[in-house]
């Protein structure tokens, strides 16, 4: 596995510390030279990784005084990378858990199969969940897998609530990359009833598509995200 690049290594070591209460809001960071010989590179590869801290709302900058952790960093969840939704938020375990609606083993619709790859009554696992922030509903996720994917899913838990993992680990899948189609709507009544709210509000939706390293789908997620949670997406030049 190709190993992430360094202000990317820093960012995610910071998001850890502040996310599981080792850096508290309102903290001071080590200056970019310190950091820089922490981490053994560049001062400039520190200012990099602050930088990204500081878009996504982690941390601030203050001109002549240093960089401090935000009092409410933001929540939202940061694609860019295939990673758990927890990952994505930039949260710790203990604070997003999942309620499972459903997990069975069941065939697939006419558009399912055709974003799988496959035709109308493949067999399929459909996997949804409502994603818990906190203890409150930031979105609902509903998944299916291709059978031969994974053979069992519908009837073992998942490794630490985490598909991708479960995927990688127990199965052996290698994910490779994913597309990532978004639109606005209004709730429907089904699915603001499962995510316990009044139908009619705005939320993103999105439809994902994770393919492996022999370019085959191996699965078709289709989620709401709550207002609260909004979907970021950095843009690097060249």
């Amino acid at each position: 596995m190709t190993r992430a690049p360094m202000y990317r290594v820093i960012y995610d070591d910071i998001v850890s510390q502040i996310t599981s209460g080792a850096l508290a809001p309102a903290d001071q960071l080590p200056s970019e030279t310190d950091l820089a010989r922490q981490y053994g590179v560049s001062r400039m590869t520190v200012r990099q990784a602050l930088d990204r801290l500081g878009s996504d709302q982690f941390v601030r900058r203050r001109q002549g005084l240093g960089t401090f952790v935000t009092e409410e960093p933001r929540r939202a969840r940061r694609l860019g990378r295939l990673r758990s939704f927890a990952e994505e938020l930039g949260e710790s375990a203990q604070q997003v858990a999942s309620r499972i609606v459903r997990c069975e083993t069941t065939t697939a619709p006419v558009d399912v199969a055709r974003a799988l790859g496959g035709v109308e009554g493949d067999t399929v696992t459909r996997l949804t969940r409502v994603r818990l922030v906190d203890g409150a509903p930031a979105a609902l996720q509903d998944a299916w897998i291709p059978y031969a994917v994974a053979p069992s899913l519908s009837r073992e838990p998942l490794l630490e609530g985490s598909l991708y993992r479960t995927l990688t680990e127990r199965y052996g899948v290698r994910l490779r990359h994913a597309d990532h189609a978004m639109v606005a709507l209004a709730l429907d009544p089904e699915r603001a009833g499962l995510l316990g709210l009044a139908p009619g509000g705005a939320v993103l939706e999105g439809r994902r598509s994770t393919y492996d390293d022999a370019g085959d789908v191996v699965e078709y997620t289709v989620s709401v995200t709550l207002p609260a949670f909004p979907l970021l997406l950095r843009i690097d030049a060249g």
